[in-house]
């Protein structure tokens, strides 16, 4: 049974010092990242020295000054995520970057309440807290841990009740990645290869993990 989720959201997040003044649609085309023609119809939310917020069709762009994320909602274009944070920060390589994280964030029916409360309780045992407050339940769930590829940085997990869907499970998965030390005036040239690199791994491991995670229940062979 393969496990589909009902909304599957990809974002590219970096972490640094940056002038979110330029990041306009504007600018994007005129660097051939964005067509003209995705530029001109971009859904412009503010354009400020503290902050830069457009949409496009497929894709959603923040930028403050210390904090750049571009996401899509449309698995169809992940792909086009990862070259458009690749394109942007190809050109702006003497950006300085601290941190980068690639996340998906993926919500699955679970069919039913029962199901729902089932992951609540395989994630989060109730007994240790039975009698010390009243019918308790999963709100959100932390997990971290050093990355498995043995790179600089840190893995994070994320679970709880989606707010979106009813009876739905929101998971979200995070590959964050930190600069060398004695390297970091390098870091952004570090940080856009290992996103080419690196993408569609992340993509895929952060859906088995959830998967892992979730089909049990689904399946019936969770207690």
């Amino acid at each position: 049974m393969e496990l589909k989720p009902v909304a599957d959201i990809a974002h590219a997040v970096l972490l640094g010092s940056f002038n979110p003044a330029i990041f306009q649609p504007a600018w994007f085309a005129s660097k051939e990242i964005l067509s003209e023609e995705q530029a001109k119809a971009a859904n412009i939310e503010v354009i400020h020295p503290e902050v830069a917020q457009f949409k496009t069709d497929w894709l959603q762009l923040s930028v403050t000054r210390n904090r750049f994320t571009a996401m899509t909602s449309d698995p169809s274009c992940r792909i086009a995520l990862r070259d458009f944070v690749i394109g942007t920060f190809g050109l702006l390589e003497h950006t300085p970057t601290t941190h980068m994280g690639l996340n998906r964030a993926m919500h699955f029916d679970m069919m039913d309440a029962e199901r729902w409360h089932r992951l609540g309780h395989r994630l989060a045992p109730k007994e240790p807290w039975k009698d010390l407050v009243t019918n308790p339940g999963l709100r959100t769930l932390l997990m971290e841990s050093p990355r498995r590829d043995g790179l600089l940085g840190r893995e994070y997990v994320r679970v709880e009740p989606s707010q979106t869907h009813p009876h739905s499970a929101f998971v979200e998965v995070t590959k964050e990645l930190h600069a060398v030390p004695g390297q970091e005036a390098n870091a952004t040239p570090y940080f856009v290869e290992r996103l080419g690199a690196d993408w569609a791994d992340v993509m895929e491991d952060a859906y088995k993990l959830a998967s892992t995670l979730v089909l049990p229940v689904l399946h019936g062979d969770a207690p």
